[in-house]
């Protein structure tokens, strides 16, 4: 079977959008699942992967391409979610193997981003144990951190490399996850007559940019947190194949913007903060980082809205 790819960037699993399938264009609705949430994903090349985890990608590519009902990724995701909340232990990690991924498609070329579900929860289990503590957990989900850890800590010596190719964020894009594009990379899409926004570009242009916004930002700020979190985000992409390609996505958290989406500056922003910072203008770089943080701090408050 051969794996259709359009010429331009592609997509599966981000959104409802067209794709194509054999040249018939196929409308997906994602509109009552898509949370407000937004992500950043690496997507790897098959090369990326071990021989057997990329005949199973490819495959898996092959059967997404020739699907005719399809089901979206970002949907079994968040099934798979909101399965693994409603199981008895409630914070256990999800079923060993992740077997589903968003697909990338470039010219001729498939990129993968897999789920990875199940790291993602066991690092979330972790920040939960360093926020509220071991004995905090086991009053709330008795039993569940016995049945974890051991799981975790074989596959962690396993794999002591792995991180996780999807970032997300509730309620917000982070500030910082607009230092990796560019204000002409972003793109709307339409899911379930709505839409959202996202920016893709190449990896090593991520790791540029943020390179250099780190240089600028430690220069200007030495000792303070900022720093440290740029550096463990600059940490994260050098994890990835250099062929890799980056995508933020707004996914549901775009609709909080409203009719605000479409005029939205926050990436032009950051990028006018950086360029201020580089010039030694602190009180400009600091207006138009205000500006961001105002306008995404508007968006945080329909957390708490009745």
């Amino acid at each position: 079977m051969t794996l259709h790819v359009p010429k331009s960037p592609g997509f599966r699993g981000g959104g409802a959008e067209t794709v194509r399938d054999n040249d018939r264009p196929e409308t997906v609705s994602l509109g009552r699942v898509v949370p407000y949430v937004a992500y950043l994903r690496v997507y790897e090349p098959l090369s990326a992967f071990e021989d057997s985890e990329a005949a199973r990608w490819a495959s898996y590519a092959r059967a997404e391409a020739a699907a005719t009902d399809t089901v979206t990724t970002l949907r079994d995701e968040q099934k798979q979610s909101l399965t693994s909340v409603l199981q008895p232990t409630g914070l256990a990690a999800p079923s060993p193997f992740d077997d589903t991924a968003y697909l990338l498609c470039v010219g001729d070329d498939v990129f993968v981003c897999p789920h990875d579900i199940r790291l993602r929860s066991w690092l979330a289990l972790a920040e939960l144990i360093d926020e509220i503590g071991d004995e905090q957990l086991r009053l709330l989900s008795p039993g569940s951190l016995e049945h974890v850890n051991p799981d975790f800590m074989s596959w962690r010596n396993q794999h002591p490399d792995a991180v996780p190719h999807i970032r997300q964020q509730t309620w917000q894009v982070p500030p910082a996850w607009f230092l990796l594009v560019d204000p002409r990379e972003q793109e709307t899409y339409r899911v379930d007559h709505r839409t959202s926004a996202r920016y893709r570009c190449p990896i090593v242009q991520a790791r540029r940019r943020m390179s250099t916004a780190f240089a600028i930002v430690r220069r200007t700020f030495a000792d303070e947190p900022i720093v440290d979190m740029l550096s463990e985000l600059g940490s994260w992409l050098e994890s990835f194949h250099p062929h890799s390609w980056l995508e933020l996505d707004y996914a549901g958290v775009a609709w909080l913007l409203g009719a605000e989406l479409e005029h939205d500056r926050s990436c032009a922003d950051i990028a006018h903060a950086v360029k201020a910072l580089s010039h030694g203008d602190v009180a400009d770089a600091t207006a138009a980082y205000e500006r961001v943080t105002e306008r995404w701090r508007q968006v945080r408050m329909a957390e708490h809205a009745n």
